[in-house]
């Protein structure tokens, strides 16, 4: 091979490296995509309909699930039918009620433990239910029903509704449930 021809083999060599060759696919396929979009039609988009969506009228008669967590830490499904009012913090003291007679029931929800009261929030789009914990009686749990009880409540209150949980006892921000186990206070 000549000298001259060996000269420019050498010189599109110094092209032909992986980096010059990912930046030229890049080029070219933003020339396409910024040329190749003239005259195309772009639909314009329906309006949304952002009204609430409907609510499950007073009375109407729907399946939820509770969970039921054992004293071993398994969690259990369990699915009722209960009359669920339309409003979304009467729905959750509805299902709350539902899950307290299960766990009676069972044994596991404590004495003196009445059935948490719960408000809607909406906090950066999430729907949160704070569940103020209110006892009749003072109650005396161990670490391991505690867990069990707020795992059951927290997974239940998640089932139904709430994208978060908070807690508050008896109407202060809470720092434990029952006197031994962290949760969630603030908003």
């Amino acid at each position: 091979m000549s000298e001259p021809r060996r000269r420019g083999l050498a010189r599109w060599r110094r092209f032909a490296t992986p980096y010059v060759a990912v930046a030229t696919v890049i080029f070219l396929a933003s020339l396409v995509f910024f040329l190749g979009g003239r005259g195309a039609h772009v639909a314009n988009p329906r309006p949304v309909d952002v009204r609430p969506t409907q609510e499950a009228p007073q009375g109407k008669s729907q399946e939820v699930r509770l969970e039921l967590v054992d004293p071993t830490g398994l969690a259990r499904p369990d699915f009722v039918t209960l009359t669920l009012p339309s409003d979304p913090a009467a729905r959750l003291q509805t299902v709350l009620g539902a899950l307290r007679n299960a766990m009676e029931q069972a044994g596991s929800w404590p004495q003196g433990l009445e059935t948490p009261e719960v408000y809607m929030q909406q906090v950066n789009r999430q729907q949160v239910a704070v569940l103020d914990m209110r006892e009749s009686a003072p109650v005396s749990v161990g670490v391991g029903e505690e867990l069990q009880l707020l795992h059951s409540i927290r997974q239940t209150v998640l089932n139904n509704g709430a994208d978060a949980v908070r807690f508050l006892r008896d109407g202060q921000p809470a720092h434990t449930l029952l006197g031994h186990v962290a949760v969630d206070s603030a908003l």
